[in-house]
């Protein structure tokens, strides 16, 4: 049986997408800029909501909401924005950074890794839960003892605009233990 993927229209979705060969360098300032003006352009012509985002140095996670069902053409579009904007990871430069022919013949850059995960959240106990962990993800990876502190996540804007639990301002290991079974499903 062949791995089917089912999109619905005003559906939210929980996505994981990591560089090639898990490189350190999203969060360099000249990748963020580029990232986000390809999810700004991406958003022009393929509209989604952005519920979480977060971007660590080697991967990204976000929910996003899609009002139609044309799912894929958004990362494609983002992913392929973003590796033009920055030269040095453009599929022209593939041959000077990797010796992979497949990847050369397909004309893949070299900044993000084929594909992505992705998850179709089916209920909003899930949606809260991958809202949380997309927040906590900075403290789960250990790059900051406080969720707060990670200044590559939608976490701070959506405190102060009141889209999340104040609670969640508090998101460190000892939180995440006593308030998880809250959301438990």
């Amino acid at each position: 049986m062949t791995n089917v993927r089912r999109y619905y229209e005003g559906g939210w979705y929980f996505f994981t997408v990591c560089t090639h060969k898990r490189q350190k360098v999203l969060t360099r300032p000249d990748i963020l800029a580029a990232l986000r003006s390809a999810v700004k352009e991406t958003m022009q012509t393929h509209p989604f909501e952005i519920e979480a985002w977060v971007v660590m140095p080697d991967h990204l996670h976000c929910v996003l909401r899609i009002m139609d069902t044309n799912v894929p053409v958004r990362w494609s579009k983002i992913k392929a924005l973003t590796s033009k904007a920055v030269p040095e990871f453009s599929a022209k430069n593939y041959s000077k950074h990797y010796k992979n022919k497949s990847r050369q013949k397909r004309q893949l850059n070299s900044l993000w890794q084929k594909g992505y995960w992705e998850h179709t959240i089916r209920n909003e106990k899930e949606l809260h839960m991958y809202l949380l962990y997309c927040c906590y993800n900075p403290v789960k990876h250990r790059y900051v003892s406080n969720a707060t502190e990670w200044p590559y996540s939608t976490l701070n804007r959506y405190l102060r605009n009141n889209r999340y639990p104040p609670d969640w301002a508090y998101i460190n290991e000892s939180w995440v233990d006593s308030n998880l079974a809250a959301y438990d499903p």
